[in-house]
C-alpha cells in the first residue's frame, strides 16, 4: 500500500483500505474474487469494513474489506466546456430539470466547495437521476460548474467565495440565502428536495419520497436515537420532533409555500437568529388551529403542524436517522452499518475541521470523489497498525461480524487511552519516517474504545 516504496507488507489483506489500495480497487473493482472474513488467527485485530464482513482480492492477489456500492467507479464529468452566462432560477429552469412527477433535487456552493458539488452531481448520475440544479453562489464557481457540464444557475449573494465557518456572521448571511432558495423553488411549483452540498446522496431518494405522497414537509434530525430501531426505516416516532431539526437536507413541496414565506421573512426580520431554529418554530406555530390536530391515516407518523390561511396543516415528517444520517449516526454510531445497508443521505456535521474536516471524513469513508492526481502525485508511505485484541477488547466478549461487543464489555476511559496512546506511538514513527524520507504519510484507520 505504499507507492514505490519497495516495503514489505506485514498484512497486504488489508492495504485496499489506504489511499493507493482504493484507487486501485475504483479501478479494477470488476471480476473480483470475495471470501467471508473468518476469525483471525493471532493476536491482532483485523481492519473493519464499513460495508460488510466481506474481503474481495484485488489484481495481483492483495485482500482488502469488501467496499461499500457508492464507493464503485463513476462517470467522470467533462472537462472544458464553453462557459455560458449562468441563468437565473425560474419556473421554467425548474421544470426543465425535474422528474416527470414534478420532483428536483436542488443545493448551492460557492468557489470554496466547487469539489462538494462535483462530488455530489457524480453520485446522483451513478445512480441515474439527472434531476438537479446547482446554485452558483458567485462568477467563479458559476463558470467552473458550467465548464463541467453541471446544470447550474445564479445565486446573487455578495458572500465571501472562501469557507463560511460555522457560527460566523458569513454563516448568519448564508442561512437567509438558504431560506430565500427555498421560497423561489416552492414558487416554481416544484416539489423539491434542498440539500448542504456537504450532504452526501448515496441512494437515490425519490423513491423514498414517492412513498410519502402526504408529505407537505420532511426534514432530518440531529436526534442520535433511531426512534424506532435498526430494523425500520420509515420516518422517526413521535419523539423525534422535540429534538433539532437539520435544515440540511429538508424535502419541500410546493404545497408548502406559505409557511416557506412566513419562514424566510422570520429570517430576515431577526438576521441573527439560526434559520435551523425559525424553521422548526415557524412550523411548530399554528399546531393546534387547523382542521386536524391527529396524525394522517396514511402515516401515522407525520405529524399536523403549520396551519395555512386556508385552515389545512401541512404534514411533517422526521427523516430517519440512520438513513437520512448525521456525521454522528454515521460515523461514529454508524447506523446504517450496523443495518448492513447504504444510507440515502450522509452529512457531515458533528466534526470540527471545517470544510478539510469534511473532505477527510468523507475520504475515509469512500464517498468523496478525488481526480487521478490525488493518487498518484507524491511518493506515499503507509503501514499497518499494531491492534492487539488485548487492547481493542480488554473486557473480553465475543466480538460480532461488525466489530461491536454487548454493552457490558465496554471499554472504560482508561482502557480508551490506553488503546489510543499504543497507536499513537506508532503514528508518530510513522510521520517521523515520512519525514526523512520525503514522503506523504497515509494515516490509517484509528481505532477508539470511546467517542
Amino acid at each position: 500500500s505504499s507507492s514505490g516504496a519497495g516495503m514489505p507488507k506485514p498484512e497486504a489483506h488489508r492495504a485496499g483500505k489506504q489511499r493507493g489500495g482504493r484507487g486501485a480497487w475504483r479501478r479494477r473493482h470488476r471480476g473480483m474474487a470475495a471470501k467471508e472474513v473468518g476469525a483471525e488467527g493471532g493476536s491482532v485485530v483485523p481492519n473493519a469494513s464499513w460495508w460488510s464482513d466481506e474481503q474481495v482480492m484485488l489484481p495481483g492477489g492483495l485482500m482488502c474489506p469488501k467496499p461499500p456500492p457508492y464507493a464503485a467507479a463513476k462517470p467522470q464529468l467533462p472537462t472544458g466546456l464553453a462557459s455560458a452566462e449562468t441563468p437565473r432560477l425560474t419556473a421554467e429552469l425548474a421544470k426543465k430539470h425535474a422528474s416527470k412527477d414534478n420532483l428536483l433535487i436542488a443545493t448551492y456552493v460557492n468557489f470554496n466547495r466547487l469539489d462538494f458539488a462535483l462530488t455530489l452531481v457524480m453520485h446522483l448520475l451513478a445512480m441515474g437521476n439527472p434531476h438537479y440544479l446547482v446554485g452558483a453562489m458567485d462568477d467563479q464557481v458559476g463558470h467552473a460548474l458550467a465548464s463541467r457540464g453541471v446544470n447550474t444557475f445564479f445565486m446573487s449573494t455578495g458572500l465571501t467565495t472562501r469557507d463560511t465557518g460555522w457560527g460566523t456572521p458569513a454563516f448568519r448571511q448564508l442561512g437567509l440565502h438558504k431560506a430565500n432558495l427555498v421560497l423561489e423553488l416552492a414558487r416554481t411549483g416544484v416539489d423539491c428536495l434542498t440539500v448542504d452540498a456537504d450532504a452526501l446522496l448515496l441512494r437515490d431518494p425519490f423513491p423514498y419520497l414517492r412513498a410519502l405522497p402526504d408529505a407537505d414537509v420532511l426534514t432530518s434530525s440531529d436526534y442520535l436515537v433511531a426512534t424506532n430501531g435498526y430494523a425500520d426505516e420509515g420516518l422517526e416516532g413521535r419523539s423525534a420532533f422535540g429534538a433539532a431539526f437539520n435544515i440540511g437536507y429538508i424535502f419541500v413541496r410546493a404545497t408548502a409555500v406559505e409557511f416557506v414565506k412566513r419562514w424566510s421573512k422570520a429570517c430576515h426580520r431577526d438576521p441573527n437568529a439560526w434559520d435551523q431554529n425559525l424553521f422548526k418554530s415557524i412550523l411548530h406555530s399554528g399546531g393546534r388551529r387547523g382542521r386536524s390536530s391527529a396524525p394522517t391515516a396514511g402515516n401515522p407518523r407525520l405529524q399536523p403542524m403549520f396551519t395555512t390561511s386556508e385552515g389545512r396543516q401541512l404534514m411533517v415528517g422526521v427523516l430517519p436517522v440512520s438513513l437520512f444520517a448525521s456525521g454522528h449516526t454515521h460515523f461514529v454510531s454508524r447506523m446504517a452499518h450496523l443495518m448492513h445497508t447504504t444510507p440515502y443521505m450522509v452529512h457531515t456535521t458533528f466534526q470540527y475541521g471545517g470544510a478539510q474536516g469534511k473532505r477527510h471524513r468523507l475520504r475515509e469513508g469512500m464517498m468523496w470523489e478525488d481526480g487521478p492526481e490525488y493518487y498518484a502525485k507524491p511518493q506515499f508511505l503507509a503501514y499497518e497498525l499494531d491492534l492487539p485484541y488485548s487492547l481493542v477488547y480488554p473486557n473480553g466478549g465475543k466480538p460480532g461480524s461488525d466489530g461491536t461487543v454487548p454493552f457490558g464489555q465496554r471499554t472504560t476511559v482508561e482502557q480508551h487511552f490506553a488503546l489510543v496512546h499504543h497507536q499513537l506511538r506508532q503514528l508518530r514513527n510513522a510521520l517521523a519516517l515520512a519525514q526523512a524520507t520525503g514522503r506523504v504519510l497515509i494515516l490509517p484507520r484509528l481505532v477508539c474504545g470511546l467517542d
